[in-house]
């Protein structure tokens, strides 16, 4: 009995963690206000916070007491493309929020290749998911 309540007690205490590095993270790089400004959505940026905490805890407390939601494909692919949407926009702005693009089209000198990089990256976040939910994910 001692024992599982340790382990709960340092399990809640890494996922303590975990999270408060990722709510750090988001923070001091403003990628909530960031996507809220590329998707000009500035009014609803608390909407957005409100949801990321919410959505964590369910997600969390879910994965802690297993529990199961009996889904149709078509309301999972729906979940799947809505956050695979708000993964994709997550990344686009953390990547403008860290200049990653204009460093990289500066040092290689290819300012007339920006649109096919763009489209690069999208067709390769594309296509990587397609193999790996098509192929290796059986």
């Amino acid at each position: 009995m001692g024992l599982n309540l340790l382990m709960g007690f340092i399990g809640f205490s890494e996922g303590a963690m975990v999270g408060t590095a990722l709510i750090a993270f988001l923070t001091i790089l403003d990628i909530v206000p960031r996507l809220a400004q590329l998707t000009n959505t500035e009014k609803y940026v608390k909407i957005y916070e409100i949801t990321i905490g919410i959505t964590v805890t369910v997600i969390s407390l879910g994965s802690v007491l297993d529990l199961y939601i009996d889904m149709g494909k078509i309301m999972v692919i729906c979940i799947g493309f809505l956050m695979g949407t708000f993964i994709g926009l997550l990344a686009s702005a953390l990547t403008e929020v860290t200049n990653v693009i204009p460093v990289i089209i500066n040092r290689f000198q290819i300012h007339e290749y920006i649109k096919l990089v763009f489209f690069s990256l999208a067709g390769g976040k594309m296509v990587g998911s397609l193999i790996y939910w098509i192929l290796i994910n059986n």
